[in-house]
């Protein structure tokens, strides 16, 4: 009774075990039935379904970076020393609101300067003086100028008489050579009639003495003549010593013009100028110190100025990704003391090449500054987008 009872459970288990089999492929045929009859229906959703082992490429690679610190610094920075030995004054001359100078205090720390503005004025007395020499030797060079000048006059006048005097002596000769020749006949003839005892031998011997004065007369005129085109001569020296003497008088003037000339570019020096627009960092003088030119690199400036409108972005590319840094790559700037504020630039300019103690490509990105939110000693961070050689 117990063998038939286990062999009836048995036969059940492996009917039930066939039933599952038979519906789980049933179940698989009707799936890949209806995968089949959905594939022909719609073929092209079918092959857009991604299958396994297939990848998708991103449709945009970001581009390659580097940030690096950085920091800012003035486009330009001047320091200014004097050129000639003085005393500091109190005030200096600026331009006022109406256009007209007036004094004011030596400039300070934190001024905003314009271009060829007066920072200070150097006291140099033994210059002035010097000036004033120069001044006075010019104006004697001028004085002698102008007295050579009215000497040329007077001697051209002269030589002007000698010809006059010459032709006037000229003139002479043909009078004295007609009497001559006058006389000259009338003795012969007088000789001639004498001879024949037509006239008296006192009339032939007044004739002959009319002959030798004529004669005596022709030559004092010629001896006249001669002495007038010595007298022009003499005028004509006179008139190119006086040209010599001109030009001695204007190289002298031209040489006391160019003393006072030198003399008022060095005075020019007792003023110290901002060279550009900017802003005076750094003051180092007060009233009545005695300054002197530089005698070394260590002498410290009278003045530091630098150009505020525009400001240098100053960062270290290394080594690996300096080929890969171009002349107008675009630069995101953040400062770090404006909020971290991010402002948009292009590199400006590199040094090309690398620094051989750190092995990095000095790069700087010029930023306009016209509010002068950007200082000189501000650090910050630049993001460069590189480009791939």
């Amino acid at each position: 009774m117990k063998r038939n009872l286990g062999t009836v459970m048995w036969l059940a288990v492996g009917a039930l075990t066939l039933t599952l089999a038979g519906c789980t492929g049933h179940a698989a045929a009707t799936t890949q039935k209806d995968s089949q009859g959905k594939g022909s229906a719609n073929p092209a959703q079918a092959a857009a379904t991604p299958q396994i082992g297939e990848t998708k490429p991103d449709p945009e690679t970001p581009p390659r970076t580097t940030t690096q610190p950085a920091r800012i610094e003035p486009f330009e920075q001047a320091p200014l020393y004097a050129k000639i030995e003085g005393y500091v004054l109190k005030s200096r001359t600026v331009e006022g609101a109406d256009g007209q100078p007036s004094q004011a205090p030596i400039a300070d720390i934190g001024d905003l300067v314009k271009e060829n503005d007066v920072l200070a004025e150097i006291w140099v007395p033994e210059m002035e003086q010097e000036l004033r020499q120069k001044q006075a030797l010019h104006a004697q060079a001028e004085a002698e100028l102008e007295q050579a000048a009215q000497a040329i006059i007077v001697v051209q006048k002269a030589a002007e008489s000698a010809q006059a005097k010459i032709r006037e002596a000229e003139a002479g000769v043909m009078r004295a050579e007609g009497e001559y020749q006058r006389w000259e006949a009338e003795k012969t003839r007088i000789q001639q009639l004498a001879g024949e005892g037509s006239v008296s031998q006192k009339l032939a011997d007044e004739t002959l003495n009319q002959f030798r004065a004529a004669d005596a007369g022709r030559r004092e005129v010629a001896a006249r003549v001669d002495s007038a085109k010595a007298a022009l001569g003499e005028a004509e020296a006179t008139v190119a010593k006086a040209r010599a003497d001109e030009a001695a008088a204007t190289a002298r003037l031209e040489v006391a013009q160019a003393n006072v000339d030198h003399m008022q570019s060095m005075l020019a020096y007792a003023k110290i100028r901002a060279p550009f627009a900017g802003v005076v960092t750094q003051r180092n003088v007060d009233t009545g110190h005695l300054v002197r030119p530089p005698q070394g690199s260590g002498s410290p400036s009278l003045f530091v100025v630098v150009r505020a409108d525009v400001v240098r972005i100053v960062t270290e590319i290394p080594e690996l990704e300096a080929p890969l840094v171009k002349v107008g790559n675009r630069v995101f700037i953040r400062i770090q003391a404006l909020g971290g504020e991010e402002i948009e630039g292009q590199v400006t300019r590199t040094a090309w090449v690398l620094d051989p103690s750190s092995r990095t490509l000095r790069t700087e990105i010029d930023l306009p500054n016209p509010t002068g939110r950007l200082r000189p000693g501000m650090y910050a961070t630049a993001r460069i987008i590189l480009e791939d050689e």
